[in-house]
């Protein structure tokens, strides 16, 4: 059973915990980076070389089995409603886009005079009345397992898409796990952290996917409330 497999069976058992699937993560995280350290050392690599291609080896599985689980829960919350989901990585792998996919995908496009790119978006929610050709996103879900190196990028698309007056409506979330607590609290020994005050301060929403070791305010919540503030959103936005 893969890494995905064992995840969405853990979340379909009755009264699982957040620290539990926390505790789930962790267990994988440990008994993946050991396997792969003792390999690529019989391989020739210093054990240190080792450890941290194994740690980011790790980073790389469970960001997109993350992705893969929330994007599926998520599936399933919003079956029978007007609600539906794509990604940045799916809009750009289609050679021939539907007339539906293309205007989503005009519609997040970020211009920097003669080029265009996609926010960093690996959830997208939105709706598509077929009748009048007409999408209108609701949101965007980012998804991070750590933010080594590259923890303002999130920050920084969301305020480029609330700098343009046609998408600053769509709410930007981030989902994590923060397996490297960089975010969990807003004071550390050195004061306050500038990753965790700057991302609270600019995404319309926080959500750890852990029970506790970290610190709740407003914008930073538990992974069990994602779902229902997504859904809270999309019923006010569709009315």
């Amino acid at each position: 059973m893969d890494l995905i497999k064992e995840f969405q069976a853990l979340l379909k058992q009755d009264n699982i915990t957040i620290g539990e699937l926390s505790a789930f993560l962790l267990r994988k995280q440990a008994e993946y980076v050991h396997a792969q350290v003792e390999k690529l050392v019989q391989q020739g690599h210093p054990s240190n070389e080792a450890y941290n291609k194994a740690s980011q080896s790790w980073r790389t599985k469970v960001g997109n089995a993350l992705q893969s689980i929330i994007y599926g829960v998520l599936q399933e919350y919003f079956e029978g409603k007007d609600v539906k989901l794509t990604s940045d990585k799916f809009l750009s792998e289609q050679n021939s886009k539907s007339p539906e996919l293309d205007l989503v995908r005009r519609m997040l496009l970020i211009h920097y005079d003669k080029y265009s790119f996609l926010p960093d978006a690996d959830i997208i929610i939105y709706t598509y009345r077929e009748a009048i050709l007409q999408v209108k996103i609701l949101a965007i879900i980012s998804i991070k397992n750590s933010f080594r190196e590259r923890g303002f990028e999130t920050t920084y698309w969301s305020i480029k898409l609330k700098d343009n007056p046609n998408t600053r409506h769509i709410k930007f979330f981030l989902s994590t796990p923060d397996i490297d607590d960089e975010i969990a609290y807003i004071t550390g020994r050195n004061g306050p952290r500038k990753m965790r005050v700057i991302m609270e301060y600019e995404l319309d929403g926080i959500y750890m996917l852990r029970q506790k070791d970290y610190e709740r305010t407003e914008k930073v919540k538990g992974f069990e409330d994602l779902f229902n503030d997504i859904l809270s959103l999309v019923e006010e936005q569709t009315k």
